[in-house]
């Protein structure tokens, strides 16, 4: 059997992996390799360890107990023991291949608890003064094994960012190119801020007037003067816009991409306080960011078909995968897909409506893509909400060739029907308020999920009021019945987490995968947004709510903090599992093969579910879901 090179071992294990090739090679030399049979005792409760042990292969228990009870039966009796004597001692967790144990015991000269070989076992072992010296010279080191999850996770992400990311991704506005502001002042003519711009070589200048700033583009003027045929001696005060769209150096730049995506805007304006800048112009910000989010929007915009609207969407799985594999993070992606999705639907729903449909309806997305949580092309979740009293003749055709262009454009069919093609999810005001009150004052399983999959609802184009008012209806019936809220968030514990008593992953039998969304996103999903219903938050996304819990003392900051990072963990997870299996010709879902990942990922995700159990039990408690049959 071979035996692997410990530098190499050693370079492949966090923390260790942040230290120089020098440093890890005079670890290295202090690493001796251990063979353990079954049943042999590594390390028992409350000893000074002699050393920290890295697994080669084989396998070890942590236990509660005394293991001198069974520890000479052999490796049959101790698997039995372990899973049946709980009365003896019980096992708190199996450590496999490239697992270390037991930092904490190393550190502090001694641990709660014991190590138990369970099969034959090879293990690198890092003598106690050796790890200890490691220590006193990288206090890092002693600093990730007391690492709360939170901690942890950003170590991970740290490890990832030096492989993956991208300068940008840190990027400020103030690190781009932003061009010198150039004012002209209202009353100068067309021609004069034409040469202004020349003079400057810029696209755009801006306009005082009186103590306003307003801007005006090349663009403004070529329309000004050769469409609508104006002298050129006019003023360009008239021309300006006045309503100003701006940002702060220090704001990320990613966030001004978002922006200008959400605004539909080809430039911003830059200020410090009251005291602009400059304009950060799209084109240096694209030129910085280098990637194709941009075009999409473009093509929606001047998408005329819904052909046209299909080219447009085709390549927003490359994008994802282009700012996943620059080092974006999940939460960020979920915005600009969200932003060039809803700029995708109101520019469908523009070309299929007869303009009076247009101004008497509300058009909605529900579920994640309404949480703006939504990645990947998923379910179909939409609805249309109509003036009371308002008649469309074309509205079941609008709405059925909304929903099969959504198809043929990629976004799969609802298996629940939530579409606006199905006359459950188009109707009125007052059909809406009437539905709510059987959701609410007589639940059944179903309405549980289609009261949820509303409560997350966003307005995407239309009349927003009409939506506000159907939400503001459904806060006056919850009022009469309190009782709603626990019968609500019940399904938050609906699901077993996928963690087996020895903190092993649970897979399905059919497939050697767990589902990662029923499993952890779920819970955390389900249970922020019972809590949001019943404090009446208006935020709709899962780490917004989150952070509006924190901030009423809900529950402590640091577990806020934790149930944040630990969504936004497996948002990723499930996002990358996704583009795996895009990339393999696979139908992407929610299920995640554990083996896809590194050591520390599998850690990570490990601690990540029990703080999904965590949340559980709070929600538990919060809501007394025990007394609810």
């Amino acid at each position: 059997m071979t035996i692997p090179d410990p530098q190499a071992f050693l370079a492949r294990q966090s923390p260790f992996n942040r230290l120089s090739e020098a440093e890890l090679a005079s670890l290295a030399k202090g690493l001796k390799i251990g063979h353990f049979e079954p049943g042999e005792v590594l390390l028992k409760a409350g000893e000074v360890p002699a050393c920290l042990y890295f697994i080669i292969d084989g396998a070890v228990y942590e236990i509660d107990g005394d293991p001198n009870l069974h520890c000479q039966e052999g490796a049959g009796s101790l698997t039995t023991a372990a899973k049946g004597a709980g009365s003896m001692w019980c096992v708190i967790a199996l450590y496999g291949a490239e697992d270390v144990f037991d930092a904490g015991a190393v550190l502090e000269g001694g641990g709660k608890h014991s190590f138990v070989v369970s099969e034959p076992t090879r293990c690198w072992q890092m003598p106690r003064p050796v790890f200890m010296q490691a220590v006193q010279d990288h206090p890092p080191l002693a600093a990730f094994y007391s690492q709360k999850i939170s901690q942890r996770l950003a170590a991970l992400q740290e490890t990832h960012d030096k492989q993956e990311l991208a300068a940008f991704t840190i990027a400020k506005i103030e690190d781009v190119y932003i061009h010198p502001p150039v004012f002209v002042p209202a009353e100068a003519s067309i021609h004069e801020t034409a040469l202004a711009m020349k003079a400057h070589k810029i696209n755009s200048v801006l306009v005082r007037h009186g103590d306003e700033v307003g801007i005006v583009t090349a663009t403004d003027l070529r329309e000004a003067a050769i469409i609508q045929r104006r002298s050129v001696d006019e003023a360009v005060g008239p021309l300006a816009t006045y309503d100003l769209i701006g940002m702060e150096p220090d704001d990320f730049l990613f966030n001004a991409l978002l922006r200008m995506t959400h605004h539909n805007v080809n430039r911003l304006v830059i200020h410090d306080g009251k005291t602009i800048r400059g304009v950060l112009e799209q084109i240096d910000l694209l030129s910085y960011l280098s990637n194709h989010s941009h075009l999409i929007a473009l093509q929606i915009d001047r998408a005329r078909s819904r052909e046209d609207l299909k080219w447009a969407s085709r390549d927003l799985v490359n994008v994802i995968r282009d700012l996943h594999d620059k080092g974006i993070k999940i939460r960020y992606i979920m915005q600009l897909v969200s932003e060039l999705n809803k700029k995708l639907l109101r520019k469908l729903f523009a070309l299929l409506a007869p303009p009076e449909l247009l101004e008497n309806a509300c058009l909605l997305v529900l579920g994640s893509e309404g949480r703006e949580e939504q990645v990947l092309k998923t379910d179909q979740d939409n609805a249309l909400i109509l003036r009371d009293g308002f008649g469309c003749p074309d509205l079941e055709r609008v709405a059925r060739e909304f929903t099969e262009s959504l198809i043929d454009f990629g976004y799969p069919r609802c298996p629940g029907n939530i579409m606006v093609s199905n006359p459950y999810w188009t109707k009125s005001v007052a059909a809406f308020k009437d539905e709510l009150f059987q959701w609410i004052v007589h639940p059944t399983h179903d309405s549980f999920l289609q009261f949820a999959i509303f409560f997350d609802a966003t307005a995407v184009a239309g009349d927003e009021n009409l939506l506000r008012h159907v939400k503001d209806h459904m806060y006056r019936l919850l009022g009469d019945h309190r009782s709603f809220y626990g019968q609500f968030a019940k399904s938050t514990v609906a699901f077993e987490t996928p963690l087996g008593f020895f903190t092993n992953f649970v897979v399905e039998k059919d497939r050697d995968e767990l589902d990662i969304k029923k499993g952890g996103i779920f819970p955390l999903v389900h249970g922020a947004r019972s809590l949001a219903l019943e404090y009446r938050l208006p935020q709709t996304h899962t780490v917004d709510r989150i952070a509006a819990l924190s901030q009423r003392n809900l529950f402590k900051p640091s577990f806020g903090a934790e149930l944040i990072e630990v969504f936004t963990y497996l948002s990723t997870l499930r996002a990358e599992a996704g583009l795996r299996k895009i990339k393999q010709g696979i139908p992407q879902d929610n299920y995640l093969n554990p083996k896809d990942l590194n050591k520390l990922q599998r850690e990570v995700l490990r601690d990540s579910f029990k703080i999904v159990n965590e949340f559980k039990k709070f929600i538990t408690y919060h809501f007394k879901l025990g007394m609810i049959s």
